[in-house]
């Protein structure tokens, strides 16, 4: 059933042709096709006034007589002649409504036309060498109007511009109906859990904005299944990161149970990595929840740089593996400072974690300027085995893990990039991924940099 919209557009266009064509009808029955000026009124008047004159100085009372019966017939106009002694040549007499207007023709001597509401009146004054020659006429504009035959061709015009323009709104109601109803079905099916859906295939052939409609509607859809399945991936991603350990914990607490002394150190250690995890879901959560983020806090990024290197050579000791401060000038950006360390202590340790025994971790911190500002750049380089090529777009999702040296015997969770990624973007800056040429993975943190500390 057609319903809304269809009708409105296709009524409307009807309305508007209806109303014009009416209008424009109305003009033409009141005024026989004639001009309402009363200045193009008295020029007729004055013609038909001559013309008389000389029909009845040619033909007499006889061709007067018929001449003034054709005008009367075709323009609606009752007229008499009168001679220069005022008297009236056929005897018709003056119509009642023109005496004001011969009156005023007597005094001036000139043609005088009256437009009134229901009547057009006017004394036309003829000069000739016999004497002044007086039309005086009026005209009824409004009688015939009912008649049949008078509106027999408007009619039969009207009723060709309705159909004709009737059509045509069909035809574009259609037209602009049509992608909404498709816009509209596509909307119940992802309603009803179908996210598959999408309006642009079935609109592509259009050229308007009804085709940038669908297309971000297509876009939306799209947006909301990736989310969905990524909430779908997380949540299964979750479950079983969490079942692992509480697996092993049901079976060291029966073994502590037994009096195995070294379950509840294995236990404790399990509750360690469920705390982790668990921490790390909640802001990775919490992050994934901003869509903007502000702070007016000055930060010296250098400062936070140099204790994260020196905390990760460190804990690197007692496996041979050393971090490297190449540089950390003084860099200054506005953020929080508890976010934008854990964004780069998490990809410091994921480089301690994967570089072989006996290497290092390079870290740099460089400013660079360009047009649009200044950018803090912090390079991470380990020499682990590396990422495949096609792994590396993947390494920031939640819980993505590298086949072979990157899998879950590390005892790495998979969320610590998407963490630094996720605040990396909420600080307005990107992070990315590359092999080196000498093996190994470089993670390159940026960020919009100030000039100058600014006090909070």
């Amino acid at each position: 059933m057609i319903r809304g919209i269809y009708w409105k557009i296709f009524l409307w266009f009807c309305f508007a042709i209806f109303t014009m064509d009416a209008g424009m009808l109305l003009i033409a029955v009141l005024t026989h096709s004639q001009s309402l000026g009363a200045r193009w009124m008295t020029g007729v008047l004055d013609i038909y006034a001559r013309s008389a004159v000389d029909i009845y100085f040619r033909g007499g009372t006889t061709e007067l007589a018929e001449y003034l019966d054709e005008i009367e017939r075709s323009s609606r106009m009752r007229a008499t002649l009168l001679d220069p002694e005022w008297h009236d040549i056929l005897g018709r007499g003056v119509p009642p409504g023109a005496k004001d207007a011969l009156a005023i023709a007597k005094a001036t001597g000139r043609t005088r036309f009256v437009a009134g509401m229901r009547r057009w009146r006017g004394a036309a004054v003829v000069s000739t060498p016999k004497g002044d020659f007086v039309l005086v006429a009026q005209v009824l504009p409004f009688r015939g109007l009912l008649s049949a035959t008078e509106w027999r061709a408007p009619l039969m015009w009207l009723l060709l511009v309705l159909t004709s323009g009737g059509l045509l709104s069909l035809v574009l109601a259609r037209h602009l109906a049509a992608p909404i109803r498709g816009l509209q079905s596509a909307a119940r099916r992802i309603a009803d859990g179908d996210l598959s859906v999408r309006t642009f295939p079935v609109i592509s052939g259009r050229k308007d904005e009804l085709v940038d409609l669908a297309e971000d509607f297509d876009r939306m859809a799209e947006h909301i299944q990736a989310l969905l399945q990524k909430q779908q991936e997380l949540l299964a991603d979750i479950s079983h990161e969490l079942r692992s350990p509480l697996t092993r914990l049901s079976v060291y607490l029966e073994l502590a149970r037994r009096g195995q002394a070294d379950a509840v150190e294995r236990m404790q250690t399990d509750v360690d990595r469920l705390d982790i995890l668990i921490g790390q879901i909640l802001t990775l959560s919490r992050l994934q929840s901003l869509n903007s983020y502000r702070s007016e806090k000055s930060i010296n990024l250098g400062s936070i740089l140099k204790g994260i290197a020196e905390d990760a050579r460190f804990e690197g000791q007692e496996q041979h593996k050393s971090v490297v401060l190449t540089s950390a000038e003084d860099c200054w950006l506005m953020g929080d400072p508890t976010l934008l360390r854990s964004c780069i202590e998490n990809v410091v340790r994921n480089a301690v974690t994967y570089t072989k025994p006996y290497t290092e971790v390079i870290v740099s911190l460089e400013l660079v300027r360009n047009g649009n500002g200044a950018l803090a750049r912090v390079c991470v380089a380990d020499h682990g085995d590396g990422v495949p090529a096609e792994a590396l777009p993947r390494l920031f999702e939640a819980f993505y893990r590298v086949s072979g040296s990157r899998d879950r015997k590390s005892g790495g969770t998979g969320l610590g990039l998407s963490i630094a990624q996720r605040i990396a973007v909420l600080h307005g800056g990107g992070i990315v991924a590359r092999s080196r040429k000498c093996g190994g993975l470089e993670v390159e943190i940026s960020l919009p940099a100030v000039s100058s500390p600014h006090h909070s």
